[in-house]
């Protein structure tokens, strides 16, 4: 998969992206709210597993780049995979470098991801889960047209400790 917008560029992962893609995935600040920060070889497991060819499998990540068309700079990450095929339910994930914070870049990538795989795919319904601290993921949720359906206790276990998630869901009809 692979499309554009006005400013980005929605790619596959390449070798090439090894440094961008350690840089933003190591960076506490921005691993604070997904996980551990991110080791070199976890970069480099990150980029194989982007190239394997995706088959749409259940819970198979389609991991997608996010490039700056003006720089040709690797900004962040995108994610996709189906939670159910037969129940046409999906699940979207977003990744941006922290410098790239505040300019609008993951609400251009994502919800241009939404329409595609909407488009693309057989699907009713997309999910997209975040730490109820993480009050800007939240909020780029609703913005994309994510409704809040629910908290789920003690969901994920970050560096901080176990914290609970916000899960947030939209339908094609919604947006489509």
């Amino acid at each position: 998969m692979e499309f554009t917008t006005k400013r980005l560029i929605i790619r596959r992962l390449k070798v090439s992206d090894l440094e961008a893609v350690l840089a933003h995935r190591s960076d506490p600040y921005t691993s604070r709210y997904i996980g551990k920060p991110a080791t070199l070889a976890d970069a480099q497991a990150r980029i194989a597993q982007a190239q394997l060819p995706w088959a749409g499998k259940e819970g198979e990540r389609l991991i997608l780049a996010i490039e700056c068309k003006e720089s040709a700079k690797l900004i962040g990450e995108l994610m996709f995979k189906f939670v159910s095929v037969d129940h046409q339910c999906g699940e979207i994930g977003y990744r941006l470098a922290s410098q790239h914070h505040g300019k609008g870049y993951a609400f251009e990538a994502s919800s241009a991801l939404i329409k595609e795989v909407f488009t693309q795919f057989e699907l009713n319904k997309l999910n997209a889960i975040c730490a109820v601290d993480n009050i800007a993921s939240w909020k780029l949720m609703e913005k994309l047209g994510m409704k809040r359906e629910g908290r789920l206790r003690s969901y994920m276990t970050l560096p901080s400790g176990t914290t609970d998630c916000f899960t947030y869901g939209v339908l094609k009809h919604e947006v489509m």
